[in-house]
């Protein structure tokens, strides 16, 4: 099962979450001193595609068409590829994060194996989007069964075809990779344009025009206009792909969603210097978890593209007061607070699981930081976040194999790690160095600090 359910325990949150747990599935008791991890030699790329290779699997869906998928996960220590029999053996949610990770990749234009591999995930996006004529069609049911009837699950609560995050994530890539297959494929990129105007138009019409009322939550006001009221995690993947069709198709109507939700993810925002919780964005109603938390890069990216300055200086404070903050801690999975009079004060907190879903979005912001304004801090920052992947953390382990590609399934406690390595912690770690190697200050300060 994923790591809703885990959230939902801790807190009661409206949003379905569709992220897998580290603890479920076996866990692998090795552990590796950090004396030894700082004398490992690493290849001259940190980036090694070999186990999302074997995450992929080709499917043929009932209607004959052959798809490219990637397994949810993928067990120790044979690194078996496992089912989830009420969701599925693949998700959107993934297939979409390989698709984009694919697109991305330095050496795309001339590996044939890696342009098939994208034209296939893609092929399984685009099968998933609803075309049922009621309120759901245009979104995007999110896992398949590994069967040959009716493979797409349309009822489980994380598959329904629903505004949540696999719909987002499936926009976010087929914007991105639009550009590709217009030049590449231009049959292909125009099915994806017909399935990005189909959900583009219910995004509109479900979010475009919500009024901007405020609740307030143990004391703590928060926005009722992005997903579930006051998503901003989910609203942060939503600001991806319709900057992606700005720049594609200019449109009012875009504009104007962006800014909605861009102005309720700075409505999230907490505290400031010298004030818990430091400029933390909110994830959901009066709490912050680490997955998902791509506000500070998406505010960034949106700043920079619609000239709002005051955007980049939201995302800029949580990267410079709220980040140093989380490393102090040892990183935190998630905290609620509580407003008392004027003080923030810190209702429930927890440091576990830490995943690489919680790291990346950190990295990446760093990394955007540093890209707008060339400031050595923001690279240096980033390698420090970068070196929990390579065993500064709270299991003194590696999180991250460069040697195999394996993304390990996270920290379940101080020295205990689940050495399960599944599509979601494998592609999130690959993105972070994926990233990185773009920029070799980031890179040069991750050698100091691992």
């Amino acid at each position: 099962m994923r790591l809703f359910l885990l959230v939902l325990l801790s807190f009661v949150s409206a949003d379905l979450i569709g992220q897998r747990s580290v603890g479920q599935h076996p866990v692998g008791q090795r552990s590796v001193r950090r004396q030894a991890v700082a004398r490992r030699p690493f290849p001259k790329r940190y980036v090694n595609v070999s186990h999302l290779n074997h995450l992929y699997q080709p499917f043929t869906l009932a209607n004959g068409t052959e798809v490219g998928t990637v397994f949810i996960y993928s067990e120790a220590p044979t690194y078996t590829l496992v089912a989830d029999s009420d969701e599925g053996f693949t998700c959107v949610d993934d297939v979409a994060r390989a698709g984009l990770f694919l697109l991305h990749e330095p050496d795309l234009p001339t590996d044939t194996d890696k342009q098939n591999k994208l034209m296939k995930l893609t092929e399984m996006v685009l099968q998933m989007q609803a075309t049922e004529p009621d309120s759901v069609a245009g979104y995007f049911y999110n896992f398949l069964f590994k069967r040959s009837v009716e493979p797409i699950n349309k009822r489980f609560r994380t598959s329904v075809a629903s505004p949540n995050f696999w719909s987002w994530r499936a926009f976010w890539f087929l914007t991105e990779v639009y550009s590709y297959f217009h030049r590449t494929s231009p049959a292909l990129a125009d099915r994806i344009e017909q399935a990005n105007q189909r959900l583009q138009a219910v995004m509109l019409r479900d979010f475009g025009s919500k009024p901007r009322t405020f609740v307030t939550v143990r004391g703590v006001q928060v926005p009722t206009w992005l997903p579930f009221g006051s998503g901003s995690d989910q609203a942060a993947i939503m600001l991806l792909g319709l900057l992606n069709r700005y720049q594609q198709k200019p449109d009012s109507a875009v504009v104007h969603l962006i800014e909605q939700l861009g102005d309720g993810i700075v409505a999230m925002r907490q505290g400031g210097p010298g004030q818990f919780p430091y400029g933390a964005i909110l994830s959901y109603e009066n709490n912050w978890h680490a997955y998902a938390s791509d506000q500070s890069y998406a505010l960034q990216r949106a700043g920079k593209i619609l000239n709002k300055p005051e955007w980049q200086a939201v995302a800029r404070q949580e990267i410079n007061n709220f980040y140093p903050y989380l490393l102090k801690q040892g990183f935190l999975e998630s905290f609620e607070l509580k407003q008392v009079g004027n003080e923030r004060r810190l209702f429930k907190r927890g440091q576990f699981p830490q995943i690489a879903y919680g790291i990346r979005p950190m990295i990446w912001a760093a990394l955007e930081a540093y890209e707008q304004t060339k400031e050595m801090k923001y690279a240096d920052l980033a390698g420090r976040l970068s070196s929990w992947f390579l065993g500064r953390n709270a299991a003194k382990t590696p999180l991250y194999d460069p040697a195999t590609g394996r993304g390990y399934d996270g920290i379940i406690s101080a020295g205990k790690l689940n050495r399960n390595s599944g599509a979601e912690s494998t592609i999130e770690a690959l993105w972070a160095f994926q990233k990185l190697e773009q920029y070799p200050a980031a890179i040069k300060a991750l050698e100091n600090y691992k």
